[in-house]
């Protein structure tokens, strides 16, 4: 299989430092048909997403994936290596550019192509937002492990700013970080062989130990992270923050066991709500899978239903035009 081109793509704002996108690409062997761009979730990096590209290259498509402003190798122009993680904390007002930036960048012809966005978790918030603001970007939508409606999510965004105030947004709060980690381990049994940690995310439990040992993904974040990403989910459920999109296909995708997104009835209460927003959404929920349906143990099937929405999503060739009878004869 082909390793995806790493790329950077420079992003240049007023009154803001310099951001370095580090940003990968996976083309197909042939001239491709469509193209994906992948967001990954919170605590997340683009190369834990390479196979799921390799998959997508090997269907005819192009993917495209870069590391969130806060997460991976995205870093700010100038960093020495020696500043510390949390201290990288992303703008809630920059993810949308930042997309088209990449997306631009990365493809010689980006306008050629019909464009998919697939978001996970945190990153599956940003792209319906992204959608909603600009919805003649976008030919379709595979939203997988879609965090759910909270009603605690406006009273928590209060306790934050409250927080804030006396420690800035920059600041690692132990407490926090610790629930983070645990809070939708309850209901799982650990494994004989497994530490207990982490059982939320996936079946694997080698996906599970290599993730808890990557320290650039299970790392404190700053408090401003964990802001940013309930103001992700109270825009996504809020009516107001939807343009009508015309029409553009949706697929929610979970697993059953996924506590982030609610499993079933989690998407059930999503389709709804995209329906009213003016989406044509449908849904696959995964018996016995957890919040990464696409590192669990059978991630095949995943794979192959995001691609068959795509391929049966894409604009229509046009017919080659039919053989004059009348050429070469005299």
């Amino acid at each position: 299989m082909n390793t995806p081109e790493l790329t950077t793509v420079r992003r240049t704002e007023k009154h803001s430092p310099v951001w370095l996108l580090s940003a990968a690409r996976l083309m197909p062997e042939r001239p491709p048909r469509f193209g994906v761009q992948i967001l990954h979730g919170f605590s997340d990096k683009k190369e834990r997403w390479f196979p799921f590209m390799q998959f997508i290259a090997a269907c005819g498509g192009v993917a495209v994936i870069h590391d969130l402003r806060g997460f991976g190798a995205t870093v700010p122009e100038g960093t020495d290596g020696k500043t510390a993680p949390a201290d990288l904390g992303y703008s809630y007002e920059t993810l949308l550019d930042d997309l088209d930036a990449v997306w631009r960048e990365s493809l010689p012809e980006p306008d050629d192509l019909s464009r998919f966005l697939f978001g996970h978790g945190m990153g599956a918030l940003i792209a319906g937002l992204y959608t909603a603001a600009r919805p003649a970007e976008v030919t379709g939508l595979i939203l997988s492990g879609l965090p759910h409606r909270e009603r605690l999510v406006s009273p928590t965004l209060g306790w934050f700013a409250l927080e804030s105030v006396f420690t800035g947004d920059g600041a690692c709060l132990p407490l926090l970080n610790r629930i983070a980690a645990t809070c939708y381990n309850k209901g799982f049994t650990p494994e004989p062989a497994s530490d207990g940690r982490y059982l939320w995310t996936t079946n694997d439990l080698a996906a599970r130990y290599e993730f808890a040992a990557d320290l650039v993904c299970c790392r404190d974040h700053p408090l401003g992270d964990y802001r940013n990403l309930l103001r992700l989910t109270r825009d996504f459920w809020r009516p107001s923050s939807w343009e009508k999109p015309g029409g553009i296909p949706v697929l929610c995708m979970a697993g059953e066991s996924d506590p982030v997104s609610g499993g079933r009835k989690g998407m059930q209460r999503a389709v709804r709500f995209l329906g009213d927003m003016g989406f044509r959404a449908g849904s696959k929920v995964y018996p016995g899978m957890r919040h990464d349906l696409f590192m669990d143990t059978e991630r095949e099937t995943p794979y192959t239903d995001a691609m068959r929405f795509v391929l049966t999503r894409l604009p229509k060739r046009p017919a080659a035009p039919a053989p004059d009878p009348t050429e070469g004869t005299a």
